[in-house]
C-alpha cells in the first residue's frame, strides 16, 4: 500500500533519530502529524522538522483523522493507553518495546488487538538486521545443528558517567517496570524466542552501579528453553561498546555462528561462522547494509506498511503476542533474584550477599 500518511507519538530523540529519518526513507509515506504530553516538544518538533500538525495528546491526533498508521516513541508507561487507543480508531500501530510494564497490560493489548482486528506490531527492530536474519537462515537450515547454546548481549555505556548524560525516565520506577533488564533485555529476549524458541525457565540477578540508582544498571540472566538449549543474557546501559550494541552466539551441535551490531563495523554489522577447534571465523557477506541508527526501524516499518519490496522473510514481523510473550519472561526475570548459595571457605561466607528481590530492591553487594 502507497500513500500512508503516518503519525508519531512521543517527540524526544529516539522519535528523531530513528522514527522520523526511518519514515521519510520510505516510498509514498508522509508524516503528517506528531503528538506529545509536553505541548511545548511537540510544537517545537513539528517546526523544527516540518510537520505540518501538531497535538499534546495522542486522542487528540487520532480524533483529528489525519493518521492511516501511528508509531509511538513515548515513554514505557505511556505505551499501553497510546495502543489501545490506536487500536480503538481502527489507526494500525507501531510501538516501541516494551509493549507495557506488566505481562497483565500486555496480555490485555492482545485481547484488544483481536477483539479490533487492526494490525499492530511492537518495536523489536533487530530483527531486521540482515545479520541476525542469516543467523535464523542458518539455524534453520541446520547448518549449527540442534542448538545448545544461546548467548545474547545489549549494552552500550549510554548512562556511563564520564559522558555525563543524566538518567531520564528509563530509571524512574514510576515510568519504567525495571532498568536494563526491561530496555536492552527486552530486544535479546525477543531475538531469543525469535532464533531459538519459548524460554520456559529464568534466573536473574541485578544490579546497580550508579549512584542514586532507583532500578537496575546492569542485568545478567540465564535462560532454560523449553528444548535442550539454554542461555546467558547481559545487558546494561555503563558498560564499554557502541550503539547498538547487540551481539548474538549460537553454539550448536554441529557449529556455532555469531551475529554482532553496531555503529562502529563496517556496514554497521557483521555475521560469522565459528570453528569448532577455535580456528579462523568465517566471515559471511551480508549484501546489504542495516542502514545505521534508523535502518532496521526503516525496514520494519516498510514490512509493516506492506510497502513494495519489503525486506525480511515471513515471520519476521514482530506481533503483540509475541511481545506479550517477552513480557512474561521480563516480569518473571524481574523476581527471578531471590537464591544465592554461599560458597564455602575464604571465597564468600554465609551473609555476604543480601538476597537480592527484585527489580527495584537490587542491592550491591556487601563485604
Amino acid at each position: 500500500m502507497t500513500g500512508y500518511r503516518v503519525a508519531i507519538v512521543g517527540c524526544g530523540g529516539w522519535a528523531a533519530q530513528a522514527h522520523l529519518p526511518a519514515l521519510r526513507a520510505l516510498p509514498g509515506v508522509e508524516v503528517i502529524a506528531c503528538a506529545d504530553q509536553d505541548a511545548a516538544a511537540s510544537r517545537s518538533f513539528a517546526a523544527a522538522h516540518g510537520i505540518p500538525h501538531w497535538f499534546d495528546s495522542a486522542d487528540g491526533l487520532l480524533a483529528a483523522g489525519l493518521a492511516d498508521a501511528l508509531t509511538v516513541a513515548a515513554p514505557d508507561d505511556v505505551h499501553p493507553s497510546v495502543v489501545l487507543s490506536a487500536l480503538a480508531a481502527g489507526v494500525p500501530v507501531f510501538c516501541e518495546k516494551p509493549i507495557a510494564n506488566t505481562a497483565e497490560m500486555a496480555d490485555e493489548l492482545v485481547r484488544a488487538q483481536a477483539r479490533a482486528g487492526v494490525a499492530a506490531t511492537v518495536g523489536y527492530s533487530f530483527r531486521y538486521s540482515p545479520a541476525l536474519q542469516q543467523l535464523r537462515t542458518d539455524l534453520a537450515a541446520g547448518l549449527l545443528g540442534e542448538p545448545w547454546l544461546a548467548e545474547l548481549y545489549e549494552y552500550n555505556a549510554q548512562f556511563h558517567p564520564r559522558f555525563g548524560k543524566a538518567m531520564n525516565w528509563k530509571g524512574d520506577p514510576d515510568r519504567a517496570g525495571a532498568g536494563a533488564l526491561f530496555e536492552y533485555g527486552s530486544h535479546a529476549l525477543d531475538l531469543a524466542q525469535w532464533l531459538i524458541g519459548p524460554i520456559g525457565r529464568v534466573s536473574a540477578q541485578l544490579s546497580r552501579v550508579l549512584p542514586g540508582s532507583r532500578l537496575d544498571d546492569i542485568a545478567t540472566v540465564q535462560l532454560d528453553f523449553a528444548g535442550p538449549c539454554s542461555g546467558i543474557l547481559v545487558s546494561g546501559w555503563v558498560l564499554a561498546g557502541g550503539v547498538p550494541g547487540v551481539r548474538v552466539r549460537v553454539h550448536g551441535s554441529a557449529g556455532a555462528a555469531e551475529a554482532e551490531l553496531g555503529e562502529s563495523l563496517p556496514g554497521g554489522e557483521r555475521y560469522q561462522r565459528l570453528s569448532l577447534d577455535g580456528g579462523p571465523a568465517e566471515p559471511v557477506p551480508l549484501g546489504e547494509e542495516a542502514g545505521g541508527r534508523s535502518g532496521y526501524a526503516r525496514r520494519h516499518l516498510h514490512d509493516f506498511l506492506g510497502l513494495p519490496g519489503g525486506p525480511g522473510g515471513r515471520g519476521t514481523l514482530p506481533t503483540l503476542a509475541q511481545a506479550a510473550s517477552v513480557q512474561h519472561v521480563l516480569d518473571t526475570a524481574a523476581r527471578a533474584t531471590e537464591r544465592w548459595l554461599p560458597v564455602p571457605g575464604p571465597g564468600g561466607r554465609p551473609g555476604d550477599r543480601p538476597v537480592v528481590t527484585g527489580a527495584t530492591d537490587a542491592t550491591e553487594r556487601t563485604t
